[in-house]
């Protein structure tokens, strides 16, 4: 007859100083894990902080090349109003007054204005702007998105002086004679011909030309806050190509 002897199952109890070394160990794993995770998680943050700065940048650019041609664009504007100007107190009765009206209409109504290259900016609003970790940069990103809104604001103002003119010139020129051979040459351009004024009254060139005036007022106040934003934005960028070694 066969005897089985039935295991032992009583372990050796663990002493104080066992259980407190399992303890340590279990703790330095988990609390050098958790330091890996956040050293992981803060590299790749860094890494995509850096792209999105450097799109930023990117953007920044572009925004500076158009602020350059809106500039020069409502510049060239200006001049053109100016001289329109000069004819408020012309003689309309000779003919070569009532031509030049229709020779500068070309700027009239005419209109260049900026739109910023938005497309990282707006994703650091929406999701990444807890990734701009240095607080001078998120600060002057802040500043000049802040001047960005400026402009906009003070485009209304321009856009409604144009419209308010290009409705004036309207009023004051039968445009619909510049397809009429008996006023144009299409090989010598305007003749020396009087061009007739879709309004004959008193009040149609002191109301147009106060349109004008305010055009030009409106088109140097958008100019002026363009001006203001554009060395904030060369700085912008290369204050970000330093402060992230973009050089």
């Amino acid at each position: 007859m066969e005897v089985h002897h039935h295991p032992d199952l009583h372990h050796k109890k663990k002493t104080f100083k066992e259980l407190f070394v399992e303890f340590i160990m279990i703790f330095l794993a988990v609390t050098l894990g958790f330091i890996a995770e956040n050293i992981r998680e803060a590299i790749g943050d860094h890494k995509q902080e850096k792209q999105y700065i450097q799109s930023l940048i990117n953007n920044l650019k572009e925004d500076t090349a158009t602020m350059h041609i809106v500039i020069g664009e409502n510049e060239e504007k200006i001049e053109t109003l100016t001289k329109l100007m000069q004819l408020a107190n012309a003689d309309y009765s000779k003919a070569e007054n009532v031509n030049k009206l229709y020779s500068y209409r070309f700027k009239v109504g005419y209109y260049s204005i900026f739109k910023s290259n938005d497309a990282t900016m707006s994703q650091l609003k929406t999701t990444g702007l807890q990734l701009i970790k240095k607080d001078h940069a998120a600060d002057s990103i802040a500043i000049y998105d802040a001047k960005l809104k400026i402009v906009y604001s003070v485009e209304d103002v321009y856009l409604k002086a144009t419209n308010s003119v290009l409705e004036a010139t309207q009023q004051l020129l039968n445009l619909s004679i510049v397809r009429d051979t008996t006023y144009f040459d299409k090989s010598k351009g305007l003749k020396n011909a009087m061009m007739p004024l879709y309004e004959d009254n008193k009040a149609s060139l002191p109301r147009f030309f106060n349109k004008i005036d305010f055009e030009i007022g409106a088109t140097n106040l958008y100019i002026l806050n363009i001006k203001r934003v554009l060395p904030l934005a060369e700085r912008l960028i290369a204050y970000l190509k330093k402060e992230y070694d973009l050089n």
